[in-house]
């Protein structure tokens, strides 16, 4: 029953070169989704490389922001 929940977060994984460009991210993508929906959730974050770009763009994901990470040698 779906509980109609915010955001779904979603660490998605990746591909490895020689397995690249056979669809396999985009139907990993795509399931996490159909699953999250099914869950009653209404969004799904992820956060992802400048490279799944292309593909998550496809599949109607939009950029939330882009967070700039630092760190300080001690």
């Amino acid at each position: 029953m779906p509980l109609n929940r915010g955001f779904a977060t979603a660490y998605i994984g990746s591909v490895t070169p020689e397995y690249r460009g056979k669809g396999i991210y985009r139907a990993l993508v795509s399931a996490r989704a159909a699953d999250a929906k099914q869950r009653g959730f209404r969004y799904m974050a992820s956060e992802a490389r400048e490279t799944s770009r292309p593909i998550l763009k496809k599949l109607g994901f939009i950029p939330l922001t882009k967070v700039q990470g630092w760190i300080k040698i001690l």
